[in-house]
């Protein structure tokens, strides 16, 4: 497989001879990840960011096993641990009480951690690899002139030996750049908010509610503090509701939500204003390509997709990775077409996935045959494990996989040691 190529070629690849300046739109875990694996390289990495400061908006998110040996790889592991939860279970149950999702992740958990909390790790070892930021300058477009990249702020043109574009899901770049067409807004969301919760009988497995196809909830604990332990509460919702749900009576609201799940009362009771939720939208991006001359586009501008299958973050590290890689094998002039081709194919099938799969447990429906399928199939053999692999890739089982890094990087992670935390 790709990735065992990648690992026997590991020895001959040597340092850059020539440092690059390289530019990146966009500070989120893509862009963030991208800036240090090219900068601990020893290129010369500056980071456009629209908003004046990285506060992140968003609840806990998933970080599958492979994404963790991105992390690694990375030198950020050991701090990242220090911050998140181990997800050893994801658990769905439909309204009738039967099994829809159940995947055991074993000796390999995944983790979950706030946004925030990623945010900061990933933009101390940044400034510690020697990443220049550039906050509330958003870069308005990008092309390619005379063997170059060209970014247009409203400070002016800046050109670089390469550029990588990781503004989103909602990207005002990709389509320009011609890596991908307009993307797709769901019609359905997610009110989201973070509780703690004094004591919870399942502080190491994600939870999740189903009624019908239309309901859908989930309870994904991200952090830890004594006893306590936070937990990111999920309802889906279709978008075009929202106002409604804002003008609705919350009490009757939290009724309803409490006879699909009682358990949850703890973290339910504690929502007592519409505002301590908030609304996340979510969008669709099909690729054409990653990567053109000396563009690239990484993370959710490169494969937004659907939270479903909880891949996002996880491929925006492992994007990282390849974009280094690529690199180092292939040198600036070949970076572009050698990381797209290793990536391109990966990101498609997982967003056809998510694609086909998003019907299941957003629509408007009842849901009978949802929930016969899934629960019979877990009662197959070999099902669950391939729900389990079609989330948590192990090493050298899909093209696309990245489990090792270049040796420079890993050089550079080793002897710049863990970055600091704020």
């Amino acid at each position: 497989m790709l990735a065992y190529l990648i690992s026997s070629h590991l020895s001959r690849m040597q340092p850059p001879s020539k440092k690059l300046n390289i530019g990146i739109a966009g500070a989120g875990p893509g862009g963030l990840a991208t800036s240090i694996a090219l900068a601990r390289l020893g290129h010369r990495v500056e980071v456009f960011e629209k908003h004046p400061t990285l506060e992140p908006l968003g609840a806990g998110l998933l970080m599958q096993p492979q994404g963790l040996r991105a992390l690694e790889e990375l030198g950020v592991r050991r701090e990242f641990d220090e911050v998140s939860v181990p997800v050893r279970r994801l658990l769905g149950t439909s309204h009738r009480g039967w099994r829809v999702v159940d995947i055991d992740y074993g000796d390999s958990p995944a983790r979950a951690v706030g946004r925030a909390a990623l945010a900061r790790i990933l933009y101390n070892a940044a400034q510690a690899a020697g990443v220049h930021f550039s906050l509330a300058c958003q870069v308005d477009s990008v092309m390619e002139v005379e063997g170059r990249a060209r970014a247009m702020t409203r400070m002016g043109s800046t050109d670089f030996d390469l550029f990588a574009i990781a503004d989103g899901a909602a990207s005002g770049l990709r389509e320009s750049a011609g890596f991908a067409g307009p993307s797709r807004t769901y019609r359905w969301g997610a009110l989201w908010g973070q509780f703690w919760v004094p004591a919870w009988k399942e502080p190491e497995v994600l939870l999740q509610r189903f009624r019908g196809t239309s309901e859908m909830m989930g309870l994904l604990p991200t952090a830890v503090s004594g006893g306590a332990v936070q937990l990111s509460f999920f309802w889906s919702l279709r978008a075009d509701r929202y106002a409604d749900w804002r003008s609705g009576d919350l009490a009757a609201w939290r009724s309803h939500v409490l006879s699909l799940w009682p358990e949850a009362k703890p973290v339910v009771s504690q929502i007592q204003r519409h505002d301590d939720l908030a609304f996340a939208a979510y969008r669709h991006t099909w690729p054409r390509s990653m990567g053109s001359a000396r563009l690239c586009v990484v993370g959710d501008a490169a494969h937004a997709m659907s939270p479903q299958l909880g891949l996002g973050t996880t491929l925006a590290m492992e994007d990282a990775l390849a974009l280094a890689l690529a690199l180092e094998e292939q040198g600036v002039s070949g970076v572009a077409q050698a990381y797209s081709s290793r990536r391109l194919r990966r990101s498609q099938g997982l967003q056809t996935l998510s694609r086909l799969l998003t019907p299941c447990f957003q629509a408007q429906g009842k849901g009978i045959w949802r929930d016969v399928v899934f629960a019979v199939g877990l009662r197959v053999p070999g099902v669950p494990w391939l729900m389990k692999r079609s989330l948590a890739a192990p090493a050298r089982t899909h093209p696309g996989a990245v489990t090792t890094c270049p040796p420079a990087l890993q050089s550079a992670s080793e002897s710049s040691g863990p970055a600091p935390l704020a």
